[in-house]
């Protein structure tokens, strides 16, 4: 597959999630955030193309990448941390065409400057992240990473058990590639684009506490939710009443709460299946 196919499928991955509705508690095509519009995923899915394209061609590495892509998507909205985590899962896939085992060989053989190039990135996008005990993003962490030569791949096993963003960079992108075939067989039961992708969401989020809440509301609160839509997600399954989602996505929404991680898994594992052919 051509590197202008890729790149285009990147940035279809993240229009398709945005505009999926309703995924409770993350911005869609028909409600926003006070501080965080829809409109702002548009621009910053649009204005990434080129930079993807870079990385598709592997004009730049990983981690260059990353802070690429949230500098050039920055400079046409004025929010904060808008894809930060789908930057991050999706650099190295589109960097590797879409195969899983080449993009986790890459993070492997990537070097400490990636790992530099990272942290600015994050610095920029103003993201939350969960703490760590050791290499803490939101710590002054350069000297360790340039003493210890620390590439992707060894920063990343430092992350805590719950932060799988960076835990896909250890597990080859197993969740990522676990999505795509969750997206492959809800598409096949419903023959429905949004239900596909609300589904996959939904069944991520009954999986996993999403870390952006653990970052924002604590550990008890983003198990709450996994709980939540555990239940959500049995109704529809024993109903197929959809609007289900929509109560639990007003109560998140009137409780501050946002599952961003579970939307960025979503994306990246739209990528994939993309990739593979899925058509609509």
């Amino acid at each position: 597959m051509d590197e202008e196919s890729i790149s285009s499928k990147a940035v279809l991955s993240m229009l398709l999630e945005v505009s999926a509705n309703p995924k409770p508690g993350n911005v869609d095509r028909l409600h926003n955030f006070d501080d965080l519009r829809y409109e702002h995923f548009l621009v910053s899915a649009a204005s990434a193309f080129p930079v993807f394209l870079r990385i598709a061609k592997n004009i730049v590495s990983i981690g260059r990448g990353v802070y690429d892509l949230v500098a050039t998507t920055r400079e046409g909205h004025e929010a904060g941390n808008v894809h930060f985590g789908a930057f991050l899962l999706l650099t190295p896939l589109v960097y590797s065409e879409g195969d899983v085992d080449k993009a986790f060989r890459a993070v492997k053989a990537s070097t400490y400057e990636d790992s530099l190039w990272v942290k600015k990135a994050f610095d920029m996008s103003e993201a939350r992240v969960m703490n760590a005990e050791k290499l803490d993003l939101m710590d002054d962490v350069e000297v360790e990473i340039v003493r210890k030569r620390l590439n992707l791949y060894d920063w990343m096993k430092l992350a805590p058990e719950e932060n799988f963003i960076a835990k896909e960079y250890v597990s080859g992108f197993e969740l990522c590639n676990s999505g795509k075939e969750m997206l492959f067989s809800y598409y096949s039961e419903t023959g429905d684009v949004n239900r596909a992708i609300v589904l996959t969401y939904m069944s991520f989020l009954a999986e996993l506490p999403d870390p952006l809440i653990v970052a924002k509301k604590g550990m008890d609160v983003a198990c709450r939710v996994k709980a939540l839509a555990e239940d959500a997600l049995n109704v529809y399954k024993e109903t197929e009443n959809f609007a289900v989602f929509d109560e639990l996505d007003g109560l998140l929404i009137s409780e501050g709460i946002n599952p961003g991680s579970v939307a960025d898994l979503t994306i990246a594992s739209i990528f994939l299946a993309l990739v593979e052919g899925w058509r609509f």
